[in-house]
């Protein structure tokens, strides 16, 4: 075999491992996690870990091919548990029609929301932080369909074709299989003609516009795309804890998922995964001064500091500077 031949091969072999690493981590994760990890203390916040990392694959497409944060995902989520239990426990449908109204409905508080998609940057950032202190507000105004502060319980169990999803092992699989879904369809939507206009606008808008893409429109259907994991995400839980307040979608959740972006790398949805699973499982780990709030604090400055584009600069960075190396004694 020639050199050339040889180098090629190895180059298309490093291509697919590349390509296909994180699925495969993701799918051994969901299958193995449940019989190795059950029964541990870290277990019930690994399935709480799943169903987060299913909205956080939408924060993360959202700021990292619309180059926009949003501390408003909560809010799709609230949709997506309240449309669950409402119609489970008031309408008797099945779940998965649960799961469906919600995502109608997350789809409708996008279109009426979108036109704080005009507003760029931390200006953006404001008006979702807004939507979130809303909930409560509208929770306790409609306390005769959501409870209001006290909630719904008596939730069912998520089943589909007459198979119920119960205990914790169940729960683990499903959410982190849908993990793997949107993780997968994340990716289709980054390497699409859509994801591209995206990529040009997040590079320079102005340049993006005068090539007649129109801004508003794009970014108003990645609204709407990024909502509907937040949705599923919020019917899970709700079936899954079988109990729903407003502060389960409270602004410490938002700033979880927010700060899981941020810390992991708005470019990178796998270490937005990875990461939200370390700050949702630290309370297994946490004691004394050393509160979630305070370690997510201290965890994104610490980030920030050594890199604005969180551990994927980092690593970025990192690789770049070993490949300079080489090169320069090659």
């Amino acid at each position: 075999m020639s050199e050339v031949s040889y180098a090629s091969q190895r180059i298309r072999a490093a291509t697919i491992a590349s390509r296909y690493w994180q699925p495969a981590v993701l799918t051994v994760f969901a299958l193995a996690g449940a019989p190795l990890l059950a029964g541990t203390d870290v277990f019930p916040l690994l399935v709480l870990a799943g169903i987060y990392a299913i909205a956080v694959i939408g924060v993360s497409i959202f700021a990292g091919l619309g180059g926009q944060l949003t501390l408003g995902h909560t809010v799709f989520m609230a949709m997506g548990a309240y449309a669950s239990a409402i119609s489970a426990l008031a309408w008797k449908l099945p779940p998965i029609a649960g799961v469906l109204i919600g995502v109608v409905w997350a789809l409708l508080l996008a279109v009426i929301t979108s036109p704080i998609l005009r507003l760029r940057g931390w200006y953006l950032v404001m008006a979702t932080i807004a939507l979130v202190l809303m909930l409560p507000q509208l929770a306790a105004n409609l306390g005769d369909v959501t409870g209001g502060s006290d909630g719904l319980y008596g939730i069912p169990d998520f089943g589909i074709l007459g198979l119920e999803v119960q205990g914790e092992s169940a729960y683990f699989v499903l959410a982190w299989l849908l993990v793997l879904v949107f993780f997968l369809l994340a990716r289709n939507v980054r390497g699409s003609r859509f994801g591209r206009a995206l990529a040009a606008i997040g590079m320079d808008p102005d340049a993006a516009a005068a090539a007649g893409i129109g801004l508003f429109r794009v970014k108003a259907v990645l609204w709407l795309l990024v909502c509907v994991p937040a949705a599923v995400a919020g019917s899970m839980f709700a079936h899954y804890s079988s109990f729903i307040a407003p502060t389960d979608f409270n602004f410490s959740v938002a700033l979880t998922l927010f700060a899981a972006v941020i810390i992991g790398g708005e470019r990178s949805i796998f270490l937005g995964i990875v990461v939200v699973v370390f700050l949702v499982t630290m309370p297994a780990y946490a004691s004394g001064p050393f509160t979630v709030e305070l370690i997510e604090a201290l965890a994104l400055i610490a980030v920030y500091l050594a890199s604005p584009s969180g551990i994927a600069g980092i690593i970025s960075a990192t690789a770049g500077r070993r490949r300079a190396r080489r090169e320069r004694h090659a």
